[in-house]
C-alpha cells in the first residue's frame, strides 16, 4: 500500500468527502514533504517517513482532539521543525493537542498547559511558565528544572531506619512521602 492510498483509505473510515480529501492530502504532502513518496509502498519508508504519515493520518479529517506520542522523536531537524510548526498552526486552529514527549524543549516552546506525570500520578500541572517559576534552582529555571524538582523521590538511603516493633511492617519511601 501507498502513502497516498493509506491516506484515502483512513478519509474514507473518517467520512472526509473525497474532493476535500484529495485537497487536504495534497497539503499534508507538500507539508510534510512527501509527495515524491506519496506513491511508493510505505514499506518502503524511513521512520521519519512513517512518523510523518502517521501524523498526517491523525489529522486528516480535522479532529477537534489530537493524541500525539513523541511526535518529534525520529525526525531530522527540518521534519522537527515542520512538525513543531504544524502542530503550533493545529492549536492556532483550536484543535486540542495531548502531546506526549521527553523533549522539553518542544513543551516550552508548543503547549499552553502542562501535567508531570511520574510513577502513573500527577505530580505538577501548570503553564511552562509556571512550572519554571515552581523550580528552587536559582535564576536559569527551565521545564528541566521543574521536572527534575517536582519528580525527585527520596533515595533509600536517605529514609530514616524504621524497624518494625512487633507485627507493623516496615514503612516503604513511598509511604513514607505521602
Amino acid at each position: 500500500m501507498t502513502g497516498r492510498e493509506q491516506l484515502t483509505y483512513i478519509a474514507g473510515l473518517r467520512d472526509v468527502p473525497e474532493t476535500e480529501a484529495r485537497e487536504r492530502m495534497t497539503e499534508l504532502f507538500e507539508r510534510f514533504d512527501l509527495v515524491e513518496g506519496a506513491d511508493k509502498r510505505i514499506d518502503s519508508y524511513s521512520t521519519g517517513m512513517r512518523k510523518k504519515l502517521g501524523i498526517m493520518q491523525a489529522v486528516l479529517h480535522r479532529p477537534q482532539v489530537v493524541f500525539l506520542d513523541e511526535p518529534t522523536t525520529g525526525l531530522d531537524p527540518r521534519a522537527a521543525r515542520t512538525m513543531r510548526d504544524t502542530i503550533a498552526e493545529l492549536a492556532a486552529q483550536e484543535m486540542t493537542i495531548l502531546l506526549s514527549t521527553h523533549i522539553l524543549p518542544v513543551v516550552d516552546e508548543l503547549a499552553d498547559a502542562v501535567g508531570v506525570i511520574h510513577d502513573g500520578r500527577l505530580v505538577a500541572e501548570g503553564s511552562p511558565d509556571d512550572l519554571k517559576r515552581r523550580a528552587e534552582t536559582g535564576k536559569q529555571r527551565s521545564l528541566e528544572d521543574a521536572f527534575l524538582e517536582v519528580t525527585h523521590e527520596t533515595p533509600q538511603a536517605a529514609v530514616p531506619d524504621q524497624r518494625p516493633s512487633g507485627d507493623e511492617e516496615p514503612e516503604t519511601a513511598r509511604e513514607h512521602d505521602r
